[in-house]
């Protein structure tokens, strides 16, 4: 079963997208800022990252950046509700435009798997 890290500092929405991924299949944990998943990140292996761009603490980006150099293999896919999105320009991670449905969430994490 993939273990996927879900973070969003809106806890509804996280809630919601955990339900969703668990049905799935997929197994899941949240955190609500960047720093909680670098913490999470220290104690335990994940199979996919989807992670809120603009969070408390460090950026959803910029987890991504540090993931690319540490775990290479390791899938990123960014969320963001900011509709010009030009601080995710030129980022090597898939972005999700909220709002998404949740067809577009398991296809994007489908996608991500392989």
């Amino acid at each position: 079963m993939p273990r996927v890290l879900v973070a969003d500092d809106n806890r509804q929405f996280v809630e919601m997208l955990c339900a969703t991924l668990q049905d799935a299949g997929y197994e899941v944990t949240s955190a609500s800022s960047g720093l909680a998943v670098a913490k999470l990140m220290e104690d335990e292996e994940y199979d996919l990252l989807v992670l809120d761009v603009l969070m408390p603490g460090m950026s959803g980006d910029a987890i991504a950046s540090l993931v690319r150099d540490a775990k290479p293999r390791l899938p990123v896919i960014l969320m963001t509700g900011d509709s010009g999105g030009d601080f995710v320009t030129g980022v090597e991670s898939p972005v999700l435009r909220k709002p998404f449905t949740e067809q577009q969430l398991l296809d994007a994490v489908g996608a991500a798997l392989g």
